[in-house]
């Protein structure tokens, strides 16, 4: 039986065809594709997490930013608009901003994929959505996020759910149907020169910043905020360590927001691309600190660890854009001036008494609006830019288109943000009463009562119940005899 099975083997191995050059290059071909698949997959699904890990960050800074007593319900907004967005997303969002487009050399929005329409049958042709939607939802709800935070003290949940799910349906995903979809009317080959937004200083933080600066607008300051007669220091950050806490959550996620953009690490190109934007990144995050920290200083002569967080997310903001087509000395540059937009920014907001409780309007809508601004400006084409201070082929298109993207997102995400929350206001679905600001929305809305109870009892500011007073101790008048005992010299006590 062995020699008669042995000579099976070596008969039918003396039968095979050996493979022609082409059918073995067929397979290695094959077996590379599978490879860079693998490895594409690994690196987005890594960086989708990082920025979904984002929103610890988010809710975290806006916890430390409001008052004690309105903790649970910036927490509970931050939760809804990940399970808003979710949803939107799969239903309808991805579908506007990355199915096939409804016309050809400029569409308007996609017409497929909605409700993940579709995926199967391209996953047969080698396309993988499913990644490519996880990726694109973790953006998609961050820029939700970032109106919880404006808005934030005085506005009801069910006027904020509203809007997150018709910013996460429609709002959000046409502008990036417009842009990184690559068949949008700002972004496609028929143009001269096409609108860049590396990782979405743009068409995130300035959709998310300027729908907040509108949201917080419509709905009207906190009670008393900007008022004479009431101290103004009851609406400074509650929890300092918390805020600084969120800060660096932030930062850390940003490392799966710019560099998993490059949406690539199969070669040693895309290697040394997701390097260079790491490193920008950090740069434009530490010179806005910095600067945003320094000018501070000089104007308040105390230091303010609110300025330096928000001055690092400014710079992170600002370059969000250009992180990819700029060398890092330029990237210190657009970081220092990102915080120089902010700063700006947070003035203004006062100035018009616009009540901005995490500065969400200065930070992500104008040094968002900066970073669209500074591809136009900085960049080589060395490193794949087309900045006019370089005079790039076509710099001067390459700037207008970036003024033409921030001019419609500004109008397009302002507009429709005004459109939901004038009704909704009218409605009386949008603002809480004044009695509920007074007591906090925790006492009034949530359960338990207080973020903060420690295993103790907490009234509505947040501080501890004072312990029931003990009955007071009666005095009583004792008498007490005392006996003294002598002893005579015959030995007698007496």
């Amino acid at each position: 039986l062995f020699w008669r099975t042995w000579g099976a083997v070596i008969g039918s191995m003396a039968d095979a065809v050996p493979p022609t050059l082409p059918e073995l290059a067929a397979q290695v071909a094959q077996m590379k594709a599978d490879y860079d698949e693998a490895l594409d997959t690994c690196w987005i699904l890594v960086c989708a997490a990082l920025v979904f890990f984002m929103h610890a960050g988010f809710t975290m800074l806006e916890t430390g930013c409001v008052q004690l007593k309105n903790t649970q319900n910036i927490l509970c907004k931050n939760g809804l608009v990940v399970v808003i967005a979710t949803i939107c997303w799969y239903l309808v969002g991805y579908g506007l901003a990355y199915g096939e487009p409804n016309t050809e050399g400029g569409s308007f929005c996609g017409t497929s994929h909605f409700a993940g329409g579709g995926f199967l049958e391209e996953q047969a042709n080698g396309v993988n959505r499913w990644r490519d939607w996880f990726f694109q939802w973790a953006f998609c709800a961050t820029c939700g996020t970032i109106v919880s935070g404006a808005m934030a003290e005085r506005t009801a949940l069910t006027g904020f759910a509203v809007y997150v799910a018709a910013m996460t349906t429609f709002v959000y995903p046409i502008v990036v149907h417009w842009t990184w979809s690559g068949a949008g009317w700002l972004n496609n080959d028929t143009r001269t020169a096409s609108y860049k937004d590396f990782a979405g200083s743009g068409i995130v933080h300035m959709c998310g910043g300027i729908s907040a600066l509108v949201g917080a607008a419509v709905v009207g300051p906190r009670q008393g905020r900007f008022a004479a007669d009431v101290d103004q220091d009851k609406f400074v950050p509650h929890n300092v360590p918390i805020l600084v806490l969120g800060t660096f959550i932030l930062f850390f996620g940003w490392f799966g927001f710019n560099p998993g953009s490059s949406l690539a690490m199969k070669s040693q190109a895309d290697a040394f691309s997701a390097s260079m934007v790491a490193m920008n990144t950090t740069a434009g995050g530490a010179m806005g600190g910095l600067v945003t920290y320094m000018l501070d200083f000089v104007m308040t002569k105390k230091h303010s660890v609110g300025a330096l967080c928000n001055g690092i997310l400014a710079g992170l903001v600002g370059i969000t854009a250009a992180c990819g087509s700029v060398e890092p000395g330029e990237a210190f540059v657009i970081g220092g001036v990102g915080g120089l937009f902010y700063l700006a920014g947070s003035a203004l907001a006062r100035a018009i008494k616009v009540d901005d409780p995490i500065e969400a309007f200065a930070v992500h809508g104008c040094a968002g609006f900066w970073g669209v601004l500074a591809v136009g400006l900085f960049g080589s084409e060395e490193v794949g830019g087309n900045g006019i201070f370089h005079g790039g082929e076509n710099s001067g298109a390459q700037l207008g288109v970036q003024l033409l993207g921030a001019l419609m997102i500004t109008l397009w995400s302002g507009g429709f943000a005004a459109l939901f929350f004038v009704p909704l206001k009218a409605a009386g679905l949008l603002r809480v009463s004044e009695e509920m600001q007074t007591m906090g929305l925790d006492e009034a809305k949530h359960s338990p009562r207080s973020a903060y109870s420690m295993g103790e009892p907490m009234t509505s500011t947040g501080k501890p119940v004072a312990p029931p007073r003990e009955a007071p101790v009666k005095e009583v008048a004792v008498e007490v005899a005392v006996v003294v005992s002598t002893e005579a010299d015959d030995g007698h006590e007496s």
